[in-house]
């Protein structure tokens, strides 16, 4: 099954500045994923002949494709053609079909060509031109033994024109047909990272179809991608793995939607099976609420939220600052607010998360601090201990992670 090595390279210095974001090489290898062409490598350079000059030239020793956006406009730091024609050792010639369709352009806009434009029309001695529809600036391939070399512009409509019309049939072509890439995501909550990698064990290390991981704070993805001649093979290949990955991790995975948020899915299940909560938040800060709250467009199974001291009875006034308390005094005012929360506002559950505002001294030093989730469901008051406190985005949201792995666990014991 022919495939191909690729890389992208982005050539501009505000891209390094941080002027702007770098949506292309994003968009390229998406197409790349698509056409069957294997990515490898992505790599800004500044507008810096030398340089530019200098990873196109490793590039040509490790990849079979390498697509460079940017850097083909008619001013001094547009210097791609001159680094690519460097690189290839290929001089720079005047394409003359290229400089008519230019000079031909701007007379139909009625706008005087300046000397520098013609610059455009400057490309590699042997080079394939690629013509450019929507813009001035038109592209190139040059072709070596190893690798071949395809300059883009940097304007994401133009480049976006050439790659859909010329580079991608180019790329099927010289792949003989070609093979299709196709992913799955597999959304996972409440294991870890180092977990998941401990238990899919020689999966993560397989080549095709492979297996690979993408953390973010409280929540794991779990990438499946298969290569094959069609994507017929390439989906039955994704389902094998697929088996084999949920075999080792299934309870933990929630959706195959990489936009699905957890609380989305838990909140649909507490509506489906009728099921309220009405929350109290300290240290949180209504994070909890707000997410089961957002979850879905049209409905909440959020009943009751309490963040303020006003808002609650005298007896729970600490609930809201309980630095001061120790951990006893915490765990039981959670487990009274808990309650004081389901009987007062009708909700199947009462949820609250006591903790302190942040690290705290210590026999040892300073140390994280806490916070208390007590849950009840007018049977019991369950309570778990989070080991750390604060005010922090990060602190939220691995409290109210810690909140919803909670509900779901009740969820899945009342088989709801």
């Amino acid at each position: 099954m022919p495939t191909l090595a690729a890389e992208i390279i982005t050539s501009g210095t505000e891209i390094l500045l941080g002027d702007i974001v770098d949506t292309n090489a994003v968009w390229i290898a998406q197409q790349l994923r698509e056409a069957g062409v294997n990515l490898y490598y992505k790599t800004t350079v500044g507008d810096n002949e030398a340089r530019l000059r200098g990873v196109i030239e490793l590039g040509m020793t490790r990849s079979d494709v390498i697509i460079i956006t940017g850097g083909l406009g008619p001013t001094v730091d547009d210097v791609t053609r001159q680094a690519v024609a460097n690189a290839t050792r290929r001089p720079l010639v005047l394409h003359e079909g290229a400089l008519a369709t230019l000079k031909e352009r701007f007379a139909r806009f009625g706008v005087t060509m300046t000397e520098n434009n013609v610059q455009q029309a400057m490309i590699p001695e042997g080079a394939i031109l690629i013509e450019n529809p929507v813009g001035t600036a038109p592209g190139f391939i040059v072709e070596t033994e190893r690798c071949a070399v395809i300059a883009l512009p940097g304007v994401p409509r133009e480049m976006k024109a050439m790659m859909t019309a010329s580079v991608l049939p180019y790329l099927r072509a010289r792949m003989g047909g070609g093979a299709v890439i196709r992913r799955r995501i597999l959304r996972t909550f409440g294991i870890g990272e180092s977990t998941i990698d401990a238990r899919l064990g020689d999966l993560m290390r397989r080549s095709n179809p492979t297996v690979g991981l993408a953390a973010k704070t409280g929540q794991v993805d779990i990438r499946i991608a298969a290569c094959a001649d069609n994507p017929e093979t390439a989906e039955r290949m994704l389902d094998a793995i697929e088996v084999e990955v949920r075999a080792a991790v299934g309870p933990y995975i929630y959706s195959t939607d990489p936009e699905e948020r957890y609380e989305t899915v838990l909140a649909r299940r507490m509506m489906q099976a009728g099921i309220t909560v009405a929350v109290l938040e300290t240290n949180t800060r209504g994070v909890l609420a707000e997410r089961l709250a957002t979850a879905l467009p049209d409905q909440t199974p959020v009943r009751k939220h309490v963040v303020a001291p006003e808002e609650a009875p005298a007896e729970l006034a600490n609930a809201v600052a309980p630095d001061e308390l120790d951990s006893a005094a915490r765990e039981a005012l959670a487990r009274q607010a808990a309650t004081w929360l389901r009987t007062t506002s009708g909700a199947t559950l009462g949820l609250a998360l006591v903790g302190t505002a942040g690290a705290e001294e210590g026999i040892f030093g300073r140390v994280p601090g806490e916070t208390w989730l007590a849950l009840d469901d007018s049977e019991r008051v369950h309570t778990v201990r989070i080991p750390f406190g604060g005010r922090d985005e990060f602190t939220h949201v691995r409290i109210s992670n810690q909140a919803l792995i909670e509900l779901r666990r009740w969820l899945d014991a009342h088989n709801c």
